[in-house]
């Protein structure tokens, strides 16, 4: 696309160049893993990133097997999508979840390790992501009432790093400060086609009910609208977040009692938190928090338990986590 096009295309769709921009870091010349679902979000974020002239990317789908025939028509859809454009397509098909975990928890875990064995396979780790700045303010709603461990970690980042099946994978987000009525306005202007998940409608998931009903509940009683608000908290709460995390010392897989005793509380938790996560303890609680803390003082604990089945134990001054043996299959 020619400058003076772009330009043109940028007057009329503004929050275009906040997408350019926040893209403009990544080469061009490299390989992208991009998941697409058909689903608005995916499908502008495609239709974008060929704009922007990412022309190496890999289109990737996982079909979770939970709405039958649409399911099907999903994937078939994806699929001519990423011919018609000429990119690679890659998909997998589960035949069921695990029935220990919730059926969003589950879904995110199955889609992660479908990332990574592609990720793995292809050697390509950097994805690009459809979530826009409605699923941020959902995701940051959902997390900070379930009572999260760290409140910048409510949230999506532009780009997070995660270690799956010791595959290490790069999300990478451009559409994060761009509203869900934003990408509709561009597919009426382009008539771009895509498909509609009729389970979006359904109250059934707890991301849903926070959509449909606690949103709307919180505008109607403060009589104002409130998601730009929550979306300008969590760039506040993330800036400062960065700013403790530059403190946060360095940890292993076991961790010194004096060390992070002697440390200021703020950054006490955060050290916590970060060894908790980078050792393989997913959605870390305000509670899981505290309970290795207790640890820290309380001579008379040696053991305490955490989110998972999993048990943060002490000894001699140090701290090391026990996991439970469970295996979690997911057909390839």
């Amino acid at each position: 696309m020619t400058e003076r096009n772009f330009s043109k295309l940028t007057k009329r769709f503004p929050w275009i160049e906040k997408v350019a921009k926040a893209t403009d870091c990544y080469s061009k010349d490299e390989q992208y893993l991009v998941g697409v679902s058909g689903g608005l979000d995916s499908r502008i974020l495609l239709q974008l990133l060929i704009l922007l002239d990412f022309r190496r990317c890999t289109v990737c789908h996982l079909d979770h097997g939970l709405r039958g025939i649409h399911s099907v028509a999903d994937r078939l859809f994806v699929q001519r999508l990423a011919r018609r454009l000429g990119l690679p397509f890659v998909f997998e098909t589960l035949e069921n979840l695990p029935r220990k975990m919730s059926v969003e928890t589950a879904s995110r875990s199955a889609r992660q390790e479908f990332f990574a064995r592609i990720a793995n396979n292809l050697q390509i780790d950097r994805i690009f992501l459809g979530h826009h700045a409605d699923d941020q303010v959902e995701t940051f709603l959902f997390n900070l009432f379930r009572g999260v461990g760290c409140l910048e970690n409510s949230a999506m980042r532009m780009e997070s790093t995660i270690t799956v099946m010791q595959t290490k994978i790069r999300f990478l987000r451009p559409l994060l400060q761009v509203w869900k009525t934003d990408l509709e306005d561009l597919a009426r202007c382009w008539h771009i086609r895509f498909r509609e998940d009729f389970t979006n409608s359904s109250n059934e998931m707890t991301r849903n009910r926070i959509r449909h009903e606690l949103i709307p509940a919180i505008e109607k009683a403060l009589r104002r609208p409130v998601k730009r608000a929550l979306l300008r908290t969590f760039d506040i709460v993330s800036v400062e977040g960065d700013y403790i995390k530059q403190n946060i010392p360095v940890i292993g897989a076991e961790m010194s009692v004096t060390l992070v005793r002697n440390l200021p509380l703020a950054v006490q938790r955060r050290t916590i938190h970060s060894w908790l996560v980078q050792n393989g303890v997913h959605d870390v609680a305000f509670e899981d928090v505290e309970n290795v803390r207790l640890l820290l003082n309380d001579v008379r604990l040696a053991k305490v338990n955490l989110s998972e089945g999993v048990f943060c134990r002490r000894r001699s001054g140090i701290l090391f986590l026990q996991f439970p043996e469970l295996t979690l299959e997911y057909p390839c």
